[in-house]
């Protein structure tokens, strides 16, 4: 089980158990523990389970201050049923309790908070149309001030400049580069 250092300090703990070992997360991320807090009394319901805690600092304090792991589990007599959706803990003869993961699932975390999921698959497909065009001249050239999205500044600027170019006056003058077989035949007679 885990206990963040800011929750211990909070309690009044600061002596910790040396503890040889480091956490791999599942960000695969590496920690070391500060430390460990043995036999901790946590009450669940009316019944008191001796807890080890393993004390661990934490970039910011977590929404849920402990984790409780295999160990506690063992000691509460969990019974995990995935497949109905339940977490049953028999905490002795008098105290059983059933957890229903389904009911929890249907209700936000927080009381007065809503949660919800928006599909933005469009958007973000139109997006990476938009990041895929590598040409930013084309852009300019082919799609309306409207329609630019996330090229916007860099499309203007094309668009500036082409709208800001003079045309040139006067006459051109071409040079002839290659020459035909034949010319060849006209220059040797």
């Amino acid at each position: 089980s885990i206990m963040p250092l800011t929750v211990a300090k909070r309690l009044g703990f600061s002596d910790y158990k040396r503890c040889n070992f480091s956490l791999v997360l599942a960000d695969r991320s590496i920690r070391l523990p500060k430390g460990m807090l043995e036999d901790m009394p946590l009450k669940v319901g009316n019944v008191v389970v001796p807890t080890d805690f393993i004390v661990l600092e934490m970039d910011e304090e977590p929404k849920d201050p402990l984790i409780l792991g295999r160990p506690f589990l063992a000691t509460a007599g969990a019974v995990i049923d995935v497949k109905r959706g339940k977490i049953e803990l028999n905490l002795g003869k008098d105290c059983r309790m059933v957890f229903d993961i389904n009911d929890v699932m249907k209700q936000p975390t927080i009381s007065g908070e809503s949660f919800y999921i928006e599909t933005l698959e469009q958007l973000a497909d139109e997006y990476l149309e938009e990041l895929n065009v590598e040409d930013k001249l084309q852009v300019a050239l082919t799609k309306d001030n409207a329609e630019f999205g996330c090229l916007q500044a860099e499309s203007l600027g094309y668009a500036w400049l082409l709208d800001t170019n003079k045309a040139e006056t006067g006459e051109i003058g071409l040079e002839k580069l290659v020459e035909t077989a034949s010319d060849d035949k006209q220059d040797d007679k």
